[in-house]
């Protein structure tokens, strides 16, 4: 059986991993909302139906292709139950602070992301007009990739406390037993000079 501080470790792997794919998944989708959210004065019809046509095919991919992606955000939920079970009182905030991040990220595609993806292929964007509602899809998916890359930021840094955290606790181990060895080798000197002035008295 593993110790806790190695399923930890495997906890923080899943995590990374998990956010760092669902961050490369829709990071592909830049290359279409970029101009239309970044350089407005430049768009073009033709760059609203480029869009509105990557994500009308985006609806049709196949359920397997879902199933995966899903089970990598599962993953990434497991490791931060990991994390979570035993976690470090000091840092236990910033643990559910990443969870938090992650579940708003997942929140995130389902609430704004597929939903509008859906209404790519219904044309029914409700109260925006179509062009607004391929931009919403765009910034929905910049709002993901920034929450998740705050999960990266969580993570890195309860990597880095927990990496300094056991330095110091090795430093200060390292430091009370030399100061032990010392005292007990004074304690030894000691014993022996008052032994040796023992015997010469005697």
């Amino acid at each position: 059986m593993l110790p806790y501080k190695a399923l930890c470790s495997l906890g923080s792997a899943l995590v990374l991993i998990s956010t760092s794919f669902i961050m490369g998944v829709f990071y592909s989708n830049l290359a279409y909302d970029y101009k239309i959210l970044f350089q407005p004065a430049s768009v073009t019809p033709e760059d609203f139906a480029r869009t509105l046509q990557h994500y009308q095919f985006l609806n049709e991919v196949g359920h397997p292709l879902l199933y995966i992606l899903a089970f990598i955000a599962f993953l990434g939920l497991v490791g931060h139950m990991i994390r979570l079970y035993k976690p470090n009182e000091d840092l236990k905030l910033f643990e559910y602070a990443s969870l938090g991040m992650f579940v708003m990220g997942v929140c995130v595609f389902i609430t704004n992301i597929k939903t509008g993806i859906e209404c790519s292929l219904t044309g029914n964007w409700g109260e925006v007009t179509e062009n607004q509602g391929i931009a919403v899809i765009g910034s929905s998916n910049i709002i993901l990739l920034c929450v998740f890359f705050g999960v990266i930021l969580l993570q890195a840094g309860l990597w880095w406390a927990t990496f300094d955290l056991d330095t110091r606790m090795q430093q200060f181990i390292a430091e009370e037993s030399a100061a032990a060895n010392k005292q007990q080798a004074t304690t030894s000197k000691k014993s022996k000079k008052a032994a040796s002035g023992n015997k010469k008295t005697n």
